[in-house]
């Protein structure tokens, strides 16, 4: 591939509880839709919070009857699932409340704690704080999300509250997805082998399947296609069986050029494939390359979509 690499504008950021209208940059919380991506450890989150843009949240009839000083939710936004970033959205019922400090928790998963930068909490309007998921933990189902949130009023006094919050089962569906993750890649390694020009629109990617461990079968059963790329295999999907490796080439074809497919270039470069691991039913994998493949995949599709 050829051609100075260029840079596009970021797509814009959507607020979280906005109606949508783009299927790409949308709220994540107890849908199956979402895309589980490369386990990032928990201690990497430094972004500060920011108010949200979205119209006032309605307190629940629950949370007005029990006169609770602040409320919460959790979401996650398309763009933080690679990074395995969630949002605490809090609500407050009371004026003047400054956040000190914020520590998402739950059962099944370390628990992470959010800069919060003494951010004011409107009166009755939401304010997000990121926080980012560690590795889950498999032993056993997730709980109740939760928030320990310390709040600090005008009079300088401090609270710590225990904040339950509506995920609409957003935990559950990522430590089920995450496990899952986990058990593959516990036996076998997927990677990238190679990446080569199939012609003007068209990208060709070698993918290896090689036995790390156990002895369940490793299906490949389909691909799935991107934001940019539409994805079909080359020939017959392998199933790794035994120890030693298979691999497999896959053509990504750029098919969608429009500016908000290309500016969401976090997911241009994702493989996505349907993978069955012994008896399991297939079920849908992220193959993320390292970061110079995703800036060759990212580099043609924007060639690719400007005429070459």
């Amino acid at each position: 591939m050829s051609g100075t690499p260029w840079t596009l504008p970021a797509a814009p950021d959507r607020p979280v509880a906005a109606v949508v209208t783009a299927i790409h940059d949308r709220p994540v919380r107890g849908s199956p839709a979402g895309l589980m991506a490369a386990v990032l450890v928990l201690g990497g989150c430094s972004a500060a919070p920011s108010a949200s843009p979205s119209p006032p949240a309605t307190p629940s009839p629950t949370a007005a009857a029990s006169d609770q000083p602040v409320t919460g939710a959790l979401l996650q936004y398309r763009r933080d699932e690679l990074a395995r970033r969630l949002q605490v959205r809090l609500t407050a019922h009371r004026a003047g409340l400054v956040v000190e400090q914020l520590t998402f928790r739950t059962q099944g998963w370390p628990a992470a704690s959010a800069t919060t930068n003494d951010a004011e909490l409107p009166s009755g309007s939401a304010l997000d704080l990121p926080v980012v998921l560690g590795t889950a933990d498999c032993s056993g189902p997730p709980g109740a999300p939760e928030a320990e949130v310390v709040v600090r009023d005008p009079a300088g006094r401090t609270q710590t509250l225990e904040v339950p919050l509506d995920d609409d089962g957003l935990v559950r569906r990522l430590h089920t997805e995450d496990c899952a993750d986990q058990a593959l890649r516990a036996q076998v390694s997927i990677e990238v082998a190679g990446v080569q020009p199939a012609d003007e629109r068209s990208v060709r990617v070698t993918v290896r399947l090689r036995r790390l461990s156990g002895s369940d079968a490793v299906e490949v059963t389909g691909t799935r296609p991107n934001t940019v790329y539409d994805l079909a295999a080359d020939g017959r999907l392998p199933t790794l069986r035994h120890d030693g490796e298979v691999s497999f080439d896959v053509t990504m074809t750029a098919a969608r050029c429009d500016v908000h497919a290309l500016g969401e270039s976090y997911r241009t470069g994702i493989i996505g494939l349907v993978l069955a691991l012994g008896d399991g039913a297939p079920r849908p994998y992220d193959l993320v390359p390292p970061p110079d493949v995703r800036a060759q995949l990212e580099t043609f599709a924007v060639t690719a979509c400007r005429g070459g």
